[in-house]
């Protein structure tokens, strides 16, 4: 069996166990513990979605559970420039789908 079918396997395990009601569930709750576990994975997450422009300063923010001064910091101090604003009428929509 690959390791993407063992994978696929042990969610529907968990799911036909009935120790998580779906799929997404199962996913979520990995999610969390590796996050809590290794909180540098989520920074490095949210830096580049930040820098990719696909989240927001204060959607940043709110993930990472930082006041926008907060989360401004980290960005500098990870060599990302901060957006003050959309530049185009494209991030703008992006933005306003973001929110």
């Amino acid at each position: 069996m690959s390791e993407s079918n063992t994978t696929h396997w042990e969610i529907s395990q968990l799911v036909k166990t009935k120790l998580f009601p779906d799929e997404q569930a199962v996913l979520r709750s990995a999610l969390r513990a590796l996050f809590q576990s290794r909180p540098e994975i989520r920074r490095q997450m949210v830096i580049r979605a930040y820098t990719a422009g696909e989240i927001s300063l204060g959607k940043a923010a709110e993930i990472m559970g930082f006041s926008h001064e907060e989360m401004k910091d980290i960005l500098q101090e990870n060599g990302a420039e901060i957006h003050m604003g959309p530049r185009t009428v494209d991030e703008l929509l992006r933005d306003a789908a973001n929110a």
